[in-house]
């Protein structure tokens, strides 16, 4: 997949993520993907299980603003902060 492939994966991921549509959403990892949260040292492994997790979250945000997507070859990285409704960007 070229860099411009992935960075419209990316943002076809975080569009569907910002109008609900979990499937879509999720479309982007693979069955044995592994999601890692550094800043609670959470590990999710494999896409059912963060679709499931992601959809029965209580504090589920209601969006993400993402800063800026970053990478090369195989690493790729977002950076957004979870929104909630009164704090969602004003497009």
């Amino acid at each position: 997949m070229q860099e411009d492939e992935i960075r419209e994966a990316l943002n076809a991921h975080w569009h569907a993520s910002a109008v609900g549509d979990a499937d879509a959403e999720h479309d982007i990892y693979a069955d044995d993907a592994v999601c890692d949260y550094p800043q609670s040292g959470e590990r999710i492994v494999g896409r059912s299980n963060l679709q499931a997790l992601r959809s029965h979250h209580p504090g589920k945000p209601s969006g993400f603003k993402v800063k800026r997507i970053l990478g090369m070859g195989e690493l790729w990285i977002t950076d957004a902060q979870s929104c909630t409704r009164s704090d969602w960007p004003t497009l």
